[in-house]
This record gives structure tokens, C-alpha cells and sequence, in this order.
């Protein structure tokens, strides 16, 4: 959704609420497939228990490019 500043100011405000709960909540289903994966599941996408334990932890406000979206 592209808004413009000049004419909607307060849909900004929404689209960046919404950008931002929509990361949140990608960030906890993370965490929790993360959790619940098996050790061959982890070994599969190339992460280590402990990997995916540290990735899981990290708060949805420092998560990577690669799931920023």
C-alpha cells in the first residue's frame, strides 16, 4: 500500500502499525516452528540447535533482511 504524506498523514501512521504487527507475528510463528523443530529438521536448513534457539530468542524488531517483508 503506497500513501501519501501530504494527503493521508494518519494511513501512514496505520500502514506502519500494521508493517510493524505483521513482523511481530511472523516472528512468533517463527519462534515457535523454531522451537518445536526436530534436530534433523534444524540440519536440513543448516542451523544447529542452539542456532535456532539464539534466532528464536531475538526480539521481531532485530530480525534480518531476509525475513523483513
Amino acid at each position: 500500500m503506497i500513501v501519501s504524506c501530504a494527503h493521508e498523514p494518519r494511513l501512514v501512521g496505520v500502514a506502519v502499525l500494521k508493517g510493524w504487527l505483521g513482523r511481530w507475528t511472523a516472528r512468533r510463528r517463527l519462534e515457535r516452528d523454531l522451537y518445536t523443530m526436530t534436530d534433523e529438521t534444524l540440519a536440513d536448513i543448516g542451523l544447529t540447535r542452539g542456532e535456532a534457539l539464539a534466532e528464536a530468542r531475538r526480539p521481531f524488531w532485530q530480525a534480518g533482511g531476509h525475513d523483513a517483508g
